[in-house]
């Protein structure tokens, strides 16, 4: 049982409460032992049949002593402290004994009320060490030197030794409490481990999120405004141009870098782009969101292709991005962006087609080149635009990327994302 505390802090806690208890248990027995001391010592008989006044005060100071060397272990626990309590409370109980069990006292035996209180002190602060193993080898030991004291001074007075029975039961409490707590202690461990390594599980999630987010908003910015600026040729670079990359690198080297900015862009990165064709609204299907145009869906991946000196014929029904989420829809044109800048740089032509539309409780983006192809298969494995920039990107979004291509006839790409989301 953990208290719902973290492991190390449930287990120091425990020990703490059950040190609490022994201790607080053992002074009630010494308690106990002063009571029956003093009662003695003004109604009891001696040998003589009078008070046994002066073996009754010899009584007193020794059950004082082992109190107060039990003040000392509770407010001070150490264990020279618990080693000296223990040497000290088996002189208590060899003295007790001796003078309990001398000729004419009345008792029988070693097994009365009066000695077992003392050993049961004795065990009981011996028990209330950290850990279960280590607390029952204090608490056998301190039952082992009270009884071995109790035997010792009996044999001294020549009277019967007996094991006491109130000290033996109490040593059977303490090891059932402690193979109990240690019982539990494992399960909770055992508990603690697997809430551990499922919230592992889920930063690592988190931290592969943000990686893939940080790649990918890194080759995007900085491949888009290198082929914006190679196709803008010698000269000073344009102003638009510039603003449209100071606006980036605020993104990138700010303290939300990782955050979605579809919806916090500057109003220079909402420009109005060069379309060769026009989308056809779908009036069958009206968007969930409101209505949204090839500029304020795809307006920055239109803006990209027309820095990189593309022509981009759009059709389709651009209404249909008005289905998808501000996150969503960002994840999905950051991967047109991307698309577009690869025809820009690989494809060797300069028009490219996309399509939009809605299909089957999805939005697809098709774009469409007729320049040289490639190979998927023989892409290498450390180029992050297919893998990262497009595929990473949309499949975060619960959405699939499909790839045609062979070198000579061009590339296709399909772009699906569910619709709704974030």
């Amino acid at each position: 049982m953990t208290l719902g505390l973290p492991e190390h802090l449930a287990r120091a806690s425990l020990s703490r409460a059950l040190s609490s208890a022994g201790h607080a248990a053992a002074a009630v027995c010494l308690a106990a032992a002063l009571v029956i001391a003093l009662a003695s010592a003004v109604v009891g008989p001696g040998p003589e049949g009078v008070p046994a006044r002066e073996p009754a005060v010899i009584a007193l100071v020794l059950v004082a002593m082992q109190a107060a060397l039990l003040g000392l272990v509770a407010f001070h626990p150490s264990v020279t402290l618990t080693l000296a309590y223990l040497l000290g409370g088996t002189g208590v109980v060899f003295g007790l004994t001796v003078l309990v069990m001398a000729p004419g006292n009345g008792f029988e035996s070693t097994n009365n009320a009066l000695l077992a209180m003392p050993r049961i002190a004795l065990l009981l602060v011996g028990g209330a060490g950290i850990g279960s193993r280590i607390a029952i080898a204090w608490a056998v030991l301190g039952w082992g030197l009270g009884e071995a004291a109790a035997l010792l001074g009996a044999a001294v007075v020549g009277a019967q030794w007996a094991p006491s029975t109130a000290a033996a039961a109490a040593l059977g409490i303490v090891v059932v409490a402690r193979v109990y707590d240690s019982l539990t202690r494992s399960e909770d461990r055992r508990e603690t481990a697997l809430h551990r390594a499922s919230q592992q599980t889920r930063e690592l999630v988190i931290r592969h999120d943000y990686e893939l987010r940080a790649i990918a908003r890194l080759h995007d910015t900085a491949l888009s405004h290198l082929v914006a600026v190679a196709a803008a040729g010698s000269g000073p670079v344009d102003e638009r141009l510039r603003a449209g990359i100071r606006h980036d690198l605020t993104l990138i080297v700010g303290r939300d870098w990782a955050a979605e900015h579809g919806e916090e862009e500057a109003p220079t990165a909402r420009r109005e782009p060069a379309v060769a064709g026009s989308a056809t609204p779908d009036p069958a299907s009206p968007p969930a969101g409101g209505g949204t145009s090839a500029s304020d869906g795809l307006g920055g991946a239109l803006e990209v292709a027309r820095d990189a000196g593309l022509t981009v014929n759009v059709s389709g029904s651009t209404d249909a991005l008005g289905r998808i989420g501000p996150r969503r829809r960002e994840a999905l044109e950051a991967a047109v962006v991307q698309c577009l800048v690869n025809v820009a740089r690989h494809a060797g032509v300069d028009d490219v087609e996309l399509a939009v539309g809605p299909a089957d409780g999805e939005v697809t983006v098709v774009i469409m080149d007729s320049g040289r192809g490639f190979d998927p298969e023989r892409v290498p494995d450390d180029r992050i635009g297919l893998r990262t920039s497009i595929r990473g990107r949309i499949e975060q979004e619960g959405g699939s990327a499909r790839i045609w291509s062979r070198p000579g006839v061009g590339t296709t790409v399909l772009l699906s994302v569910p619709e709704g989301g974030a």
